[in-house]
């Protein structure tokens, strides 16, 4: 029985486990997920989709998984002119950067969405933004290379000349 009870000592107990665990999740202790989809509803900026990211991403699933991409579009697409705010954030969080390579390289995103993502990183990358449209130009062709391979071979679309 002694042999028995040395055999285990070194296996840590469920207990400390466990209170690791909590103490390295604080947001998902803090933030529960029915909480995160009227959090997400707000989203409207680069920041504040990267703070909710960081409060509620432990609830990226079922239904919760398709507000994060609602708010994931609304700030990519119609929140473009601000996309120079992303690039700060890229560079400092690579949790979020993570995140939203995951996101944007879904082949499961619609083929309209991801065609309307792909022209505005291609043709309207405000000026001194290349890396950061690089960035999320690459996520999103991966995806389409994943869904639609067919897809990449079309060309952007060019703007028209200004008369």
């Amino acid at each position: 029985m002694a042999k028995h009870l040395h055999a285990l000592a070194w296996r840590p107990s469920a207990a400390a486990f466990l209170t690791a665990a909590a103490a390295a999740f604080p947001a998902a202790a803090e933030n529960p997920c029915s909480e995160a989809m009227k959090a997400i509803d707000g989203v409207t900026t680069w920041s504040a989709l990267q703070k909710t990211v960081r409060d509620y991403g432990h609830c990226d699933k079922g239904q919760t998984a398709d507000f994060f991409t609602e708010a994931l579009l609304r700030v990519y697409i119609s929140g473009w002119p601000k996309v120079a705010d992303a690039g700060p954030i890229l560079e400092q969080d690579a949790a979020f950067k993570s995140w939203l390579t995951r996101r944007l390289s879904n082949p499961e995103l619609s083929t309209q969405d991801t065609a309307e993502m792909r022209d505005l990183a291609k043709s309207s990358c405000p000026k001194g933004q290349d890396k950061v449209c690089g960035e999320l130009l690459s996520a999103v062709e991966m995806g389409r290379a994943l869904s639609a391979p067919d897809l990449l071979l079309l060309p952007a679309p060019t703007a028209a000349p200004a008369k």
